[in-house]
């Protein structure tokens, strides 16, 4: 028999239907190697344990080695009938009786474990969140001072004056040790600090500093004083110069 003619160029050659190989399969990532290296020699490995139960009671307990850390849990709290969701635990060196860190996966036989600590979990509380403050009543303050000298301020009507002086003096840079609070610079009346702008009702004060301030007088009475003496100097200096002519 004449053998089978090769293929025309282009044309892929048909598939042996008769080999013996398959087409390889899809090979899903499984556990690490090392992993599984690790339970298969812990598989037989038993390690003895002290279990402190969250009441403080102490037992006893033999674990396989080649469990994980969350399958103890469970197991812990399925014996000692505990929910394992409201507990964790906590481990200690045989060595140096020191908490050792642990991932949930970690095999319980290459940690060095001695005591087991079987701990209730504390609820996070959560905070509420504060109710929205009103807002704080201000009212605005005329504060005279220095004769001629205006400032304004917005105060609490309601807090005692010992309570808004460092404001009044910081806005009319004077200082607190040399102030005396006055109803108005006329009457001199002095204000008490113990009450408020509303026990007083006033919306207005004058600011006395007395280190600038020599005479408790109205700056008024000041200025009208002065006009007049200066009419009186003006009146005589006219009469000096008639005569004088």
């Amino acid at each position: 028999m004449k053998a089978r003619a090769p293929p025309p160029p282009g044309k892929p050659a048909a598939a042996n239907v008769h080999s013996g190989q398959k087409p390889p399969r899809d090979v899903s990532p499984g556990p690490p190697q090392n992993l599984l290296h690790m339970k298969e020699n812990l598989r037989n490995s038993t390690v003895a344990v002290t279990v402190v139960l969250p009441s403080g009671l102490e037992k006893k307990s033999v674990v396989n080695g080649s469990h994980a850390m969350m399958d103890l849990l469970v197991e812990l709290c399925l014996q000692n009938h505990l929910n394992p969701s409201h507990h964790a635990l906590e481990i200690r060196s045989s060595e140096t009786q020191q908490p050792l860190s642990f991932k949930p996966n970690t095999l319980v036989g290459t940690l060095n474990v001695h005591t087991v600590f079987l701990k209730e979990k504390v609820p996070e509380e959560k905070v509420k969140p504060a109710p929205p403050k009103a807002p704080e009543k201000s009212v605005r303050l005329v504060v005279n001072y220095l004769r001629t000298q205006k400032a304004v301020v917005r105060v609490s009507p309601e807090v005692p004056l010992q309570s808004i002086l460092p404001v009044i003096c910081a806005k009319c840079e004077v200082s607190p040790e040399h102030v005396v609070l006055l109803r108005d610079n006329i009457a001199g009346e002095e204000l008490e600090l113990s009450k408020s702008l509303n026990e007083l009702g006033i919306k207005e004060l004058y600011a006395w500093d007395n280190k600038r301030e020599t005479f408790r007088k109205s700056s008024l009475g000041h200025d009208e004083t002065d006009k007049e003496k200066k009419k009186i100097l003006g009146f005589f200096k006219v009469n000096k110069r008639s005569s004088s002519k």
